[in-house]
């Protein structure tokens, strides 16, 4: 199978499109026209030198993914370098010349097709470790794209994450998000920084080893890693939420239709909640 490398150097640097698009643009349409302030809390969790300089080469894991903002609010808060980068879908990056041109020039993301079974996937793996050892934050979100329940309420939590850090010793930072499930001018939403755990720390391994690729041992490992995170996540996801409930109940709520702005019909379908004598959980889940 061919094999899709990131979009753009592989660095930790941020070229200067990136840069003028996060620090300008973005930042410019976030405060000043959508009166939205981004707080970033434990800072001091992310991932530093012995010599105290942030770095990259770790995965942000960000919980809830309750909105399409969720990855946005997430480049306003952390640092613009080391640079952020992502899995994206290559149909959609590939769509027209401007699109490529412009993913070539911004950076940070790997394409990966549908389909292709395990070999697509190590293959995809492999180009997200290229990101990683060039000095880049690759940020994945671990829940399932299915549905996404209301953050008060368990979710599923996706091994996907855990073979990339398996496979590439990076650490798993938690990014714990709040603020986006509702959404309006003057919100006020936040990104709480957890400390990092290294895989083998959450698969219970010895420190590190880790598992032959493709082995039973490394998918074992890989779904306890997923269910380890969603043991230390949740009850900081809830608490986050009532925090949230606080925190609102004065606010004036204007342009209330920011909260699905830019939802797709994914979007929708995942994030649709159930109303007062629905079921919990979509049919079939």
């Amino acid at each position: 199978m061919r094999r899709h490398p990131p979009l753009g150097p592989a660095s930790g640097s941020a070229p200067w499109l990136y840069r003028f698009l996060i620090s300008g643009v973005l930042r410019i349409l976030a405060r000043w026209i959508f009166a939205i302030h981004v707080e970033l809390r434990s800072a001091e969790n992310l991932p530093r030198d012995a010599f105290g300089r942030r770095v990259g080469g770790w995965i942000a894991a960000p919980v809830p993914h309750v909105s399409w903002a969720d990855p946005l609010m997430v480049v306003l808060a952390l640092p613009v370098e080391p640079r952020l980068s992502y899995f994206g879908v290559a149909s959609a990056i590939f769509q027209t010349r401007f699109r490529r041109m412009l993913f070539r020039l911004i950076g940070g993301v790997v394409p990966i097709w549908p389909g292709g079974g395990p070999a697509a996937f190590n293959t995809h793996v492999a180009a997200a470790h290229d990101v990683l050892s060039a000095g880049s934050v690759f940020v994945i979100y671990p829940e399932s794209a299915r549905y996404h329940p209301p953050p008060q309420q368990p979710r599923t939590i996706e091994p996907g994450f855990a073979y990339l850090a398996l496979r590439t010793d990076a650490l798993i930072v938690p990014l714990i998000l709040g603020g986006t499930p509702e959404l309006y001018r003057g919100r006020r939403l936040v990104v709480d920084v957890q400390p990092a755990r290294s895989a083998s720390e959450l698969a219970g391994l010895p420190a590190g080893t880790r598992p032959l690729p493709g082995s039973r041992e490394e998918r074992e490992a890989a779904h306890r890693i997923a269910n380890a995170f969603n043991e230390l996540t949740f009850p900081l996801v809830v608490a986050q939420f009532r925090e949230d409930e606080v925190r609102q109940a004065h606010d004036r709520r204007t342009w209330p239709w920011l909260t699905h702005w830019l939802d797709t019909e994914e979007d929708t379908a995942a994030h649709r909640w159930p109303r007062p004598g629905e079921p919990t959980a979509p049919p079939g889940r």
